[in-house]
Parts: C-alpha cells; sequence; structure tokens
C-alpha cells in the first residue's frame, strides 16, 4: 500500500478543512485554526511596505511641530515589513549590504513557498504563544517541509478583515526559512519571537540586548515584523532610546519614530475597536516607557533588562 500517497491526501485535505472552517468566522479564524496565506507575493519586486530609515524624511506632522532630528544621523538603521525575496534583493540596494544584520522579530511561522513570502495565520498570531523560539523554529521547519511533500498547497489572501478573500493552488518547488534565504545572501540573521499586538516580554529584551551588544559598531540593523508597523517601530524606538535617551525626551523619540513611518504605539488603544488589541495595547505603551526609563538608569545596559523590570516592581 502507498501510504506515502495516503499521507499527502491526508495532509491536503486537513488543510482544506482548515482553510474551509477558518472562512465561516469573520475578523479572525477559529481557535487553533492556522491559515497557508501570503504575506509578500514573489511578483512584488518593489522595496518592503513601510520601510525607512533613521535618515528618512519626516512626514507631516498634523499639528506641525516637529521633534529633534538629533542623533538620527548616526543611527545605522531600518525597518520595514515582511519581504518576498525579490523585495529583500531589492532592500539590499538601499542599505549598506555588506554591514546589514536582520533581526526577525515575528512570532509566528512563516517563511518561502518558492519565492513567495507566506505565514500560517492563526488567531491574533497567537499559535505560538509560549514557545520557545527553538521550538518555533522547529515548527516552521516542519511545516514548510510538509508543505513541500504535498508538492501543492492551497494559499490564501486575506483581506482586512481576516476574511480569506481568495485561494491559490501554488505548487511548490522549493522551500526556505527566512534564515535559510537571508543568509543564503550573504547577510547576517537573527530572531527575536515577539508577539504582535503585544509588549515584547523581559526575555524578549533580554534576548535583543544580548545580539545588540554583539554586533559590531557599523552593524546596519534591519528589523522587520509582518507589516512593519507595532513590533517594528517598538524595537526602532528601542534603538533610538539606547543611542540618544541622554539627550532627548521620551515623547520625542517616540514622536520622531512616527514621524519616520512607525506606528504611534502610545495612542493605538484609542484607535481600535478589538477587544483583544484594547486590552493589549496600553501594554505595549507602557513598555516602552519603562525602556526608556531603563536606559536612562543603566546607559551602558549592563543590567538586564528582567532584573530592572523586577527590581521597580514592574510585571507583563
Amino acid at each position: 500500500m502507498n501510504y506515502s500517497g495516503i499521507s499527502k491526501r491526508i495532509a491536503a485535505l486537513t488543510v482544506a478543512a482548515m482553510l474551509s472552517t477558518a472562512a465561516a468566522f469573520a475578523a479572525e479564524p477559529a481557535p487553533g485554526v492556522q491559515i497557508l496565506k501570503y504575506d509578500r507575493p514573489a511578483a512584488v519586486s518593489e522595496m518592503p511596505a513601510n520601510f525607512r530609515t533613521a535618515q528618512s524624511q519626516y512626514k507631516t506632522a498634523k499639528d506641525g511641530i516637529y521633534p529633534s532630528r538629533e542623533g538620527l544621523d548616526n543611527l545605522r538603521q531600518s525597518g520595514s515589513s515582511f519581504f518576498s525575496k525579490n523585495e529583500f534583493k531589492e532592500l539590499l540596494k538601499h542599505v549598506p549590504a555588506k554591514d546589514l544584520v536582520v533581526i526577525d522579530l515575528r512570532n509566528e511561522s512563516h517563511g518561502y513557498i518558492n519565492d513567495d513570502g507566506i505565514s500560517w495565520y492563526s488567531r491574533y498570531k497567537t499559535f505560538n504563544k509560549g514557545q520557545s523560539a527553538k521550538e518555533i523554529d522547529r515548527r516552521e521547519k516542519s511545516m514548510l517541509e510538509t508543505a513541500k511533500m504535498n508538492q501543492d498547497v492551497d494559499v490564501a489572501t486575506l483581506d482586512k478583515h481576516k476574511d480569506i478573500a481568495s485561494q491559490k493552488v501554488e505548487h511548490v518547488n522549493s522551500v526556505q526559512t527566512e534564515e535559510q534565504f537571508v543568509k543564503s545572501m550573504g547577510v547576517k540573521y537573527y530572531r527575536v519571537p515577539v508577539m504582535d499586538y503585544s509588549a515584547p516580554t523581559p526575555a524578549n529584551v533580554d534576548e535583543f540586548l544580548a545580539i545588540y551588544k554583539k554586533l559590531p559598531k557599523n552593524a546596519w540593523i534591519h528589523v522587520h515584523c509582518e507589516a512593519g508597523v507595532g513590533r517594528t517601530t517598538i524595537f526602532l524606538s528601542l534603538m533610538d532610546m539606547i543611542k540618544n535617551a541622554d539627550k532627548l525626551s521620551y515623547d520625542d523619540i517616540m514622536t520622531r519614530e512616527v514621524l519616520l513611518g512607525g506606528q504611534d504605539v502610545r495612542k493605538s488603544a484609542e484607535t481600535t475597536k478589538d477587544a483583544y488589541k484594547k486590552g493589549n495595547y496600553p501594554k505595549r505603551a507602557l513598555f516602552t516607557r519603562h525602556f526608556y526609563e531603563y536606559v536612562k538608569a543603566n546607559p551602558q545596559l549592563k543590567k538586564s533588562y528582567t532584573q530592572w523590570t523586577k527590581e521597580n516592581g514592574f510585571e507583563f
């Protein structure tokens, strides 16, 4: 009996069942459901969405007030959405490629099927919640290899409400994790898996700082999440604080990261109607203020963030 063929058909039916089940739920998939979806299709050969550097021009301020740009010219950092393979190749033309270090902030499983940037979408991207980085990597590689084994997989395009707008059968010629692809381009890669819509945990911060402190001074750090909005803005702000908290106020740093193209995480709870996000967004805002205070008290970053939060009675 051809058990391999049976396994492939079972896997394909499971994916189809998951997709049809998810389609019955508006806004977010049912708990436990994962939807294989396109993030950044291969046909896109432009820059990743929401790309900006510390040297980017400010966007127009609604109140007409612009914070100081002091220290921005010396920040070797950029941020964006996740990227297709073509988009990453285009990105390399706009940053010092030989000094580039990519820090992947995504907790959710993602990677490449052929040249398409894809991910598995779950309810508020929580499927990997509580898992170690090692376990997330293991799951990710396993799902990519399963897609390759199945040869043909349904890949969805989601609309802004997270409903399935369309599906396409993708013939799988190759799969890669982001780490495999980025390193194949001669670029250093690290991952700090942060839950979306949530504050980074103290462990996330300690892991990030351990990477940050060991990089050469001329490193150009590019951070990304899925859309290049929330998590990306937070970590660009953290690096700005590390270098400039001794010169600028908390609000000056946060405001200028918004004007460079980020999200104002201080106010995002005011604009969302989603109960899950409304409950978590204030924690993100409070985290950024705490990190500013941490850097002011520990400019050399000698004390771990975890230790500092415990000493100050902060919990997340």
